[in-house]
């Protein structure tokens, strides 16, 4: 935690080896949904994913050989090659998709024109509140502030950073539930209770009441944390408890092994959400909790995160009962945390 909070620089291997996909958007830029609707066109969406999970598991095969870090011997292996590749084709996707929405941006302004006129002239029939993409608001700064490759850089980090971890995350939380029975029940009847049997919209004043479901999710990341390090460069001497760590090297936070720590009890690898009931069976210090990261480097999109996954697990559990065996799962790490397969769940409709 030490480390977290006092650099804050991202580990340059992390920038060598994604680097060129994420530029200097969020996850690499220095510290001080997205307008991108991929769901119109199947095609270029599975694209998009696809070449997005080819350059996760290049990325790992980079870093597991020694050789490969090399930036000169790298450039001229086939790994580069098919790198390039997938890049190019994430890019080309998101460049043309801002190129829309500028020529869209534009038009909006110029009919936004017309309506103040109207307004002022007493013809406006009305107007209400818009909720405006990333994008969006990147494009509605002045002219100069943001490139269009600046606006990419973010656009596609929020995009990828988000998109990956929260269908991770679903996919432990279910098979979790399915393994423990009794858990699933509980946030059946707290969702019993907070929403009533009628199945109407979730608000976001619903979402804080969901307390246990919560606790669940937590436990969940707890459990199996999505980013089981979180790389950093020493820019600076930091002095722990038994050493100083020296400026110019790249270190590890070992968030899977922090969430295994004694300090979380005698039970730290059990699976018990409860613990998240009672602030007396937590850690004393509030950093222990990493799965979103901390200090000023931690995720944006955490508030975010969790509403999204409230709300996509309310929709399915008021529907169907979920079972699972997590004991049959196998982990693997391709830059995330991720089970190997995800035939171990399944589904039957609620009576």
């Amino acid at each position: 935690m030490t480390i977290a909070n006092t650099c804050f620089e991202k580990d340059t291997i992390t920038r060598k080896f994604v680097g060129n996909l994420f530029g200097n958007g969020l996850l690499f830029g220095p510290v001080t949904s997205m307008g991108l609707d991929i769901s119109a066109n199947t095609k270029q969406n599975e694209q998009f994913i696809e070449a997005f999970e080819n350059i996760l598991i290049n990325s790992i095969n980079r870093f597991k050989s020694p050789w490969l870090h090399s930036d000169f011997i790298y450039s001229w292996s086939s790994l580069s090659k098919k790198q390039d590749v997938y890049v190019k084709v994430m890019h080309d996707m998101t460049d043309t998709v801002l190129q829309r929405k500028k020529t869209e941006f534009k038009l909006n302004n110029t009919n936004k024109r017309d309506s103040n006129n109207d307004y002022k002239n007493g013809t406006q029939k009305g107007s209400g509140t818009k909720i405006k993409p990333l994008m969006d608001l990147l494009l509605e700064l002045d002219e100069g502030v943001f490139s269009d490759q600046d606006i990419r850089d973010e656009v596609e980090t929020i995009i990828i950073t988000g998109y990956e971890t929260v269908a991770d995350v679903l996919a432990f939380f279910f098979l979790l539930i399915g393994s423990f029975p009794l858990v699933q029940e509980k946030i059946v009847t707290e969702l019993e209770e907070v929403l009533g049997k009628e199945h109407r919209d979730v608000t976001k004043q619903d979402l804080s009441l969901l307390v246990y479901l919560e606790a669940v999710i937590k436990e969940t990341l707890r459990c199996y944390p999505i980013a089981p390090f979180g790389p950093r460069f020493i820019d600076k001497d930091v002095k722990l408890k038994n050493c100083t760590l020296r400026p110019g090297h790249n270190c590890a936070l070992m968030i899977y092994g922090v969430f295994r720590h004694p300090m979380w009890g005698e039970d730290a690898e059990s699976f018990r959400p409860e613990r998240w009931l009672d602030p007396a069976s937590l850690p004393s210090n509030p950093n222990a909790f990493l799965a979103f990261g901390v200090g000023k480097r931690n995720c944006i999109g955490k508030v975010y995160a969790m509403m999204s996954m409230k709300i996509f697990i309310v929709n399915v559990l008021r529907n169907y009962r979920v079972t699972g065996d997590h004991t049959k799962m196998k982990l693997k790490l391709d830059v995330l945390l991720k089970p190997v397969s995800g035939h171990y769940i399944s589904i039957e409709k609620r009576v």
